[in-house]
């Protein structure tokens, strides 16, 4: 975001203190460190400051739902207000141990070390490539080896939307990905840049396939999918992966040529003349430092000079800014370990395997990646075709769409009704029971005793005499 800067000791989220500054290549982003309070690890806080935030916003949502460890894990993204002005920032892991813009271009790395790196990066992405999410902008300081042997690929899909931006890259698809993972491999197989490399320059022990692989890139008809590139390079040996770190030293070194000494350049009385006169105007006018018109007047002015006394005043004001503002200053170590030894040494060995469930903020993110439009939405934009220039009924369609890409939590009003009428199930079945059933198990019920009545009754002795009608 142009005009915000984001100072070190900001929290943003209420979570994600910031430490200091880091270099990352992509255009469109600020990398700082920043503290995460509820994992007390180290992650990296991009702020973007590209043309279209909320596109980068929605990239790294999409990244974030590939569930597989050889991807930096996307942590959560946001919106905050610093100074009146809203920034978005994206907060991803940060992967600790070799990354590959450390080897790409100064050493010279054994082909077998160099197919488990990129092969394992193609099988990574082929399973991003399963549910069409692309990286688009790879490169070797996106890729890093760790200590466990373990290949991390950053900036899955987010990193391409930024070069997209940036009119960088080659587009997000599966073959601008393979394309890329090979000219990796001819950059840390030859030490050389990936365009001047040709087939001369290859080792000669390469193996079969991922000679031929190596071939293509240099000709520039391969790979086109990233099944090509897994299966040339064959299983990574995670064991040569574990001593990448200790086996640097030992890699050859890339013999960088000292660029030839520029000829000093001779310049004629009448070009100096008039670049004096100029001097002299613009120092009239309070536009240069005093000690350029001398240095010209006496013909001493160098290239170098100029570039100082240009960087001289620049210096000076950023000095001047951090020396007014007391919060440009990083946070010391006691502000950033907060936590218990027990807690940390737990995050440690727990800090390269992925989460099994999703947190609340990446339920919340992928909830509101999109913006699906409501019943009451469509009800109004209906009756809006029908009904032209209808000013409530615009008003409300405006307002329907608003709300709809304005984010919220989570809908608790079916979950409300779900417990209510669970309730009330669990209620009746208890009642239902206490009626059928006894109180106390076990006590006697008593009941009124069934009269004796004998089976038949006995007719009188003597018999009745016949009635006198029937003689």
């Amino acid at each position: 975001m142009k005009g915000v800067e984001v100072q070190a000791g900001a929290t943003l989220g209420r979570r994600f203190t910031v430490l200091r500054t880091a270099p990352h290549d992509v255009p469109g982003v600020d990398r700082w460190v920043a503290q995460d309070a509820r994992r007390a690890v180290e992650v990296n806080l991009d702020v973007v400051t590209s043309l279209a935030p909320g596109a980068v916003r929605r990239a790294a949502v999409r990244a974030a739902q590939v569930r597989d460890a050889r991807f930096a894990r996307v942590i959560a993204s946001g919106r905050e207000t610093l100074d009146g002005e809203r920034i978005t920032y994206v907060v991803t892991e940060r992967p600790r141990g070799v990354s590959l813009a450390a080897l790409a271009g100064e050493r010279i790395v054994p082909a077998t070390v160099v197919a488990s790196i990129v092969g394992e990066s193609a099988r990574a992405l082929q399973v991003a490539a399963s549910q069409g999410i692309h990286h688009g902008y790879l490169r070797p300081s996106c890729i890093t080896v760790t200590d466990a042997g373990r290949v991390i690929v950053a900036g899955l899909d987010a990193d391409g939307e930024l070069a997209t931006q940036a009119s960088l890259g080659r587009g997000r698809t599966e073959a601008a990905d393979a394309g890329a993972l090979g000219r990796i491999m001819l950059t840390l197989i030859t030490g050389m840049d990936s365009s001047q490399v040709t087939v001369r320059d290859l080792p000669a022990d390469l193996p079969p396939a991922m000679a031929d692989l190596a071939r293509a890139a240099v000709a520039g008809t391969g790979p086109s999918t990233l099944h090509q590139v897994a299966e040339a390079l064959g299983p990574a040996d995670v064991a040569r992966l574990r001593g990448l770190r200790h086996a640097i030293g030992e890699l050859p070194e890339v013999e960088h040529e000292e660029p030839e000494p520029v000829a000093a350049m001779t310049v004629d009385l009448g070009t100096l003349a008039a670049a004096e006169r100029e001097a002299a105007a613009a120092r009239s006018a309070g536009l240069t430092d005093p000690s350029v018109l001398a240095a010209l007047s006496q013909g001493q002015l160098s290239s170098e000079a100029l570039e100082q006394r240009a960087r001289a005043p620049r210096e000076r004001a950023a000095g001047e800014r951090r020396s007014r503002d007391p919060r440009a200053q990083y946070a010391t170590p006691s502000q950033a370990a907060q936590f218990s030894p027990r807690t940390r040494r737990a995050v440690e060995r727990t800090q390269d395997e992925p989460l099994g469930l999703d947190t609340f903020e990446d339920m919340n993110l992928e909830q509101n990646a999109g913006e699906d439009r409501s019943i009451w939405q469509a009800m109004l934009e209906f009756a809006q075709r029908h009904l032209p220039e209808n000013a409530p009924l615009d008003t409300a369609v405006e307002w329907s769409r608003e709300r709809a890409r304005r984010s919220g939590p989570l809908n608790s009003g079916p979950l409300l009704v779900g417990l209510v009428l669970t309730g009330l199930v669990i209620i009746g079945l208890v009642a239902f029971e206490s009626l059928v059933t006894p109180v106390e198990p076990g006590t006697e019920v008593s009941v009124d005793p069934v009269p004796a009545y004998p089976d038949f009754t006995y007719s009188p002795e003597p018999l009745p005499s016949p009635s006198p009608a029937e003689e």
